[in-house]
């Protein structure tokens, strides 16, 4: 008798713990889409010769859905008060129109400069198109003296979105760099900005001769396409993170083969490299909702 009476008790107890593992996962779905990917955080590096006040975003993937989070973002970016913003990629999402929705980043503080990502060239912007970049980064050449990414420019792409992004961004005063160069001040330094245009897009052609300066730093929106160049920092994007990290087991994009890393990707004397989870999203599950867990949004705020 007192064991059927300790099993019906075993018993009951079931739907408690089911309904409380339904709570949790609707609690966990609902920061996950409502909360987290409106929010953010500052990761701030130390680099040692880089300039201070220079603030590192990317992915900003703006379109009317996300408008007023991109004026916050911008508003906590000024807040910084940064002497330069650096942005790699990925202005827009999935339209030539997005391109309208810009304006939010009007009022920016600081010299801006600004390299174009996949999104801003419609290049391979969903699941299937990343899978193929896999197979034509292959035949790709990454070494410093033979740089040739020619093998991505499969034509699958949208010049005139990219010319949209970039006209917009120049009325907003972005200094827009395509494989090209501009030397600032910055924190007392003069600092060589490297901007790279598109890797998937196949339009990544490094500058072949530079000027000295005191720091140099690369632009890029695609980690996987970085050489050994001679900088002294290089900031990419792309990744987001993953935007969704599970705990031990990591992001669902490593699963596939596909990269979903951030953080210091290179870490020697003289030479550093970061890869931003970047501030927007990218709608997930059939492009539904967005979503981010363990994942924020970052600002990057260097020294």
């Amino acid at each position: 008798m007192v064991g059927k009476l300790v099993q019906m008790k075993s018993t009951e107890r079931l739907p408690i713990i089911a309904v409380a593992a339904f709570l949790l996962l609707g609690a966990l779905l609902a920061y996950s889409v409502f909360i987290e990917p409106r929010s953010y955080s500052i990761t701030r590096l130390s680099v040692d010769g880089a300039p201070a006040r220079v603030v590192f975003i990317a992915d900003l993937h703006v379109r009317g859905a996300n408008y007023d989070y991109i004026k916050y973002v911008v508003s906590e970016v000024n807040k910084l008060n940064p002497d330069m913003v650096l942005v790699s990629g990925d202005f827009i999402l999935e339209n030539e129109t997005d391109a309208q929705y810009l304006d939010a980043l009007s009022g920016l503080k600081g010299r801006k400069y600004a390299v174009l990502g996949n999104h801003d060239y419609l290049a391979s912007i969903d699941f299937a198109g990343s899978q193929m970049k896999v197979k034509e980064k292959a035949q790709a050449n990454f070494s410093v003296g033979g740089y040739d990414v020619s093998s991505l420019d499969d034509g699958l792409y949208s010049q005139a979105a990219a010319g949209t992004v970039t006209r917009k961004l120049q009325a907003l005063g972005f200094h827009v760099l395509k494989n090209d160069y501009e030397l600032a001040d910055a924190g007392g330094k003069r600092v060589l900005v490297v901007g790279l245009d598109d890797c998937w897009a196949g339009k990544t052609k490094p500058p072949i001769t530079l000027p000295a300066a005191d720091y140099g730093i690369y632009l890029l929106h695609e980690p996987e396409c970085i050489a050994d160049w001679d900088y002294d920092l290089l900031l990419a994007g792309h990744t987001h993170g993953g935007q969704i990290v599970f705990p031990i087991v990591g992001a669902p994009q490593s699963w596939t083969g596909m990269d979903a890393f951030s953080g210091m990707l290179v870490d020697e004397p003289g030479k550093k490299a970061y890869v931003t989870r970047g501030v927007g999203s990218y709608p997930m599950f059939l492009g539904i909702a967005e979503m981010r867990f363990n994942c924020a949004p970052e600002i990057v705020l260097i020294n």
